[in-house]
């Protein structure tokens, strides 16, 4: 097993320790990920690491029968476990069902801590277990995982500039007549070819008023002249991803954006000013806050500044509201504090920045900053 990975399991296991558990059992496909390496396309079954707390036990990945061919021949996403269980109906699986290969770990009175349930599961898990007691353990990993190592910095690095590299033929698109979704179905198109392994998250393409609905999917509606148009793009490489937007307009932009625009790129420097250990969330905010409140612009802001991403696109820290966590050397961060501006649209920009010792460090390389026009 690779050590800074062995570490991470040491480090859950000093968790159960401290909270009297025996066994801890991660199922989110995250979690399984971070703590054995493995990944799968498909988490329609039952999928876990399990780990003992109580004894020098080695780390379990417990997985279906479909998954065999990939466990054993280090197909895609290797893990770094020594010891696998199978269950199904193969003939090289040990156990008929994952319940079968819990009971073969599990007898009688169990303290188990999980990263995430769901009531149909726990109902199950309380039925084949009479004397388990469940506890969350979610928080608790998030803040394993918040301090990147410098490998998953190094994917974050890779995954934003791969991203950002293939948001700048958006002008080159932008020349023709084009609906929000031929427009996303392009970017995703160079997204692979680029290299990357997937998209991190659905891509956003949005014009006009329909970018107040921050998540909302491309359409198949044309993109207009002069009208704002924002893409939120973001590539995987090798199990994490970035988060790259940017704001465009073929033609004239409304006049009322430039300020905005203006204001933002302030309150996102100032951010990057700021950034350093020791700086509490809120803080950040309500700097923002100041630059808004001085530019007449905040009434258009969420007081959001920014979130942590990593293995899934938020995460903790949250740069937002009151937020007080105090930011610490390698979080991982987007800073996006967007402007929404009705019936126009809005103005949004997001970077992915490292703390550093010494303040940040941008993961970008920072291509088509402020307002680009077509």
């Amino acid at each position: 097993m690779k050590t800074p990975n062995l570490n991470r399991v040491r480090r859950l296991v000093e968790i159960g320790k401290a909270q009297n558990l025996d066994w801890i059992l991660c199922t989110l496909p995250e979690n399984i990920f971070y703590f054995s390496g493995f990944r799968t396309m498909f988490y329609t079954r039952f999928i876990g690491v399990l780990v003992a707390t109580r004894d020098e036990m080695a780390p379990v990945l417990i997985a279906s029968f479909i998954d065999a061919k990939l466990i054993k021949d280090r197909i895609w996403s290797p893990h770094w476990f020594e010891k696998t269980v199978l269950f199904g109906p193969s003939a090289d699986c040990q156990f008929p069902t994952h319940w079968d290969a819990l009971k073969s770990f599990w007898d009688g009175k169990i303290r188990l801590g999980v990263d995430d349930l769901s009531y149909a599961f726990y109902a199950q898990l309380v039925k084949f277990f009479p004397k388990i007691e469940v506890q969350s353990l979610l928080n608790d990993i998030l803040q394993i995982r918040i301090i990147k190592e410098e490998g998953e910095i190094d994917q974050i690095r890779k995954a934003s500039g791969m991203t950002e590299e293939v948001i700048a033929g958006v002008p080159g698109l932008l020349q023709h007549e084009i609906t929000e979704a031929d427009l996303a179905a392009e970017l995703n198109r160079a997204g692979i070819r680029a290299g990357a392994e997937a998209l991190f998250y659905p891509t956003l393409v949005s014009c006009g008023e329909k970018m107040l609905a921050l998540h909302s999917p491309p359409l198949h509606r044309p993109i207009r002249n002069n009208e704002l148009v924002r893409i939120a793009f973001a590539l995987q490489v090798d199990g994490y991803g970035s988060d790259v937007v940017r704001t465009f307009c073929r033609g004239t932009p409304p006049v009322e954006i430039l300020p905005l625009r203006d204001a933002f790129f302030e309150a996102q420097e100032a951010i990057f000013e700021m950034l350093r250990p020791g700086r509490r969330s809120v803080d950040l905010v309500n700097k923002v806050g100041e630059i808004y409140r001085k530019r007449s612009c905040e009434k258009y802001w969420a007081r959001n500044v920014g979130h942590g991403i990593a293995l899934t696109i938020h995460e903790p820290p949250w740069i937002a509201g009151n937020d007080e966590t105090v930011m610490n050397e390698n979080m991982v961060v987007a800073i996006e504090p967007f402007l929404m501006v009705p019936p126009l649209g809005a103005f949004a920009h997001c970077d992915v920045v490292r703390v550093t010792a010494q303040g940040c460090e941008r993961l970008s390389p920072g291509l088509l900053r402020g307002l680009t026009v077509v």
